[in-house]
Parts: C-alpha cells; structure tokens; sequence
C-alpha cells in the first residue's frame, strides 16, 4: 500500500480529546454568562512505511471526528526515499530515516497537545519480504526511537507490521467511506485494487453465500474473507494480497528472469544499478 489512509487513522487511534471549560460568573458586572463551550480538536500522526519510501500523514480533527483543514490541505503529508526495507543490515539507520518526518509532524501538532496525539506506524510489503529477523530488528529500531525522541502519545503497539488482509480491508474502507458507501447494502459498494510497490492487494465485499463458499486456508495463512460491521451492516469482504506483485517487485521479478538472454530493457553487456521510476531506465 502506497499510503495509509484517513479510515487507517480512524481504525488505528482513538484521538484524545481535551475536556470542555466554561465561563463562570462575571465579578465585575455580577451577570451570569451563559456557558460557552471551547472548541474541542485532536490530531493523529500516522506513519506509513511502504516499499518505496516512509511517509508521514499528520490529520487534524474536530469533536465530531471530522476533519479540518491543516493549513490549505486535509493533511499535513511529507515523504522520503528509500523505505525501511532498504536498511535491512543497519535498523539503526532505517530508524534514524524517519527523524525529518518525525520533528516535521510534532512541528505541526501545537505543543500542549503532544501528549493526546497518537502516533502510529504501519509497514507493508517491503518489510515482510526481508528474510530472517531483519524487519523485527527495523521495529525495534523505530519503536525505541519513537519512545525516546518523540513527544507525541507513542503506545506499545505504536509499530507493526500490517498484513495483506489488513492492508486491502483499510483501502476497502477508505474508498468506500470517501465515495459514501458505508452503511448500504454490499452490492453499493465499490472493490478495489491496490497496486503498491511490493504487493497488490484486492478486496471487494460478496453475498454471505459466495463467502460460504471462499477456498480454505491452512493454519497462518490469511483468509480470503474478512467479516466487517459498518455503520451497522455487516460486510462479508473478500480481500487478498498477492506479495511480489508490486510494481518494483514485479519489475525486479521481470528483470531476473532472461533465460539465458539479455533483457530486452537493457543493453548488451551494460552493468548499472535499476532507478524504480521507469523499468527501462537504468544508471
């Protein structure tokens, strides 16, 4: 997944709210005033760690969860290259990749409200490709960096790893709510497909009949349908990731496989590093 989206934050946190104050008695006047009520708003901080790259998305809410403009945007957003997943020998360095976006979001959250701000990281499919014990150290990494530099409510659960029914189930959330779909019958609903830089993922909401009859899993493998209640309804979701089908990952896939030939998107006897932008373009 290439962004952790808007319903990510509503599923992920449960921003904490300041309590209400009033105006009491007027000393000078000796007049009641009636009790006025401060506006109440809360952030969240979301980290998405894709294959491609860190992003950070900062949302800003009001009592109601709705959200309010951070300067001309919906969200403060700010990214950089390369992901985690690119650090798997030095997880030390993977964390210390997130340090600009992590001071840009606190500069963004007003100070007194550090404390109430959740902060939450989700990485994806660059990381459960790494072999061995590479993307638990990275957490680790991130985890004690979060708890030692930021000022933000960091929780024990603050970073993880999202699986691929996860992963699909929020992109099917987020379209839907945006499209205001939620809440109707299954057959309003809209599926979707997300191609990010490791993995695809696919989800779409069935009858109850078609998940009777979804293919079986083995034990640790993820199921092909996730049950859901929204605004009411229950949704029967078929959602699957198909790991090394991203973009880069395919790509990478595409350009191992020669056959004994050369690959047609590279000269004959050229040596370079691949650039992710274009599979033909190579330095």
């Amino acid at each position: 997944m290439g962004f952790l989206s808007l319903i990510t934050v509503l599923l992920f946190t449960s921003p904490l709210l300041s309590s209400s104050q009033y105006l009491g008695k007027n000393i000078l006047t000796n007049r009641k005033i009636l009790p006025k009520q401060e506006d109440i708003t809360s952030y969240a901080v979301i980290f998405d760690a894709g294959s491609t790259g860190s992003r950070v998305h900062v949302y800003h809410f009001d009592q109601n969860l709705e959200l309010l403009h951070i300067g001309n945007d919906l969200e403060f957003y700010k990214k950089v290259t390369p992901g985690l997943s690119s650090y798997a020998s030095d997880p030390e360095e993977a964390a210390e990749s997130l340090v600009p976006l992590l001071e840009a979001a606190e500069n963004v959250v007003p100070v007194e409200l550090h404390p109430k701000t959740p902060l939450k990281l989700g990485a994806t499919a660059g990381l459960r490709l790494l072999d061995g014990d590479a993307s638990e150290k990275i957490l680790q990494a991130v985890t004690d960096l979060f708890k030692n530099r930021s000022t933000l409510n960091v929780q024990s659960d603050a970073v993880a790893i999202i699986d691929g029914t996860q992963e699909g189930s929020y992109l099917w959330l987020t379209i839907n709510y945006l499209l205001g779909k939620l809440g109707k019958k299954f057959t309003k609903t809209v599926g979707v497909v997300d191609l990010g830089g490791g993995s695809v993922q696919m989800a779409y909401a069935v009858s109850r009949n078609t998940a009777k009859n979804a293919p079986k899993v083995h034990d640790g493998e993820e199921p092909y349908i996730k049950k859901l209640i929204v605004k009411g309804n229950k949704y029967d979701l078929y959602v699957h990731s198909y790991l090394h089908y991203g973009k880069e990952a395919a790509r990478a896939e595409i350009l191992k496989v020669t056959d004994g030939y050369a690959n047609p998107c590279v000269l004959d006897g050229y040596y370079g590093k691949h650039i992710v932008l274009d599979p033909c373009i190579y330095i």
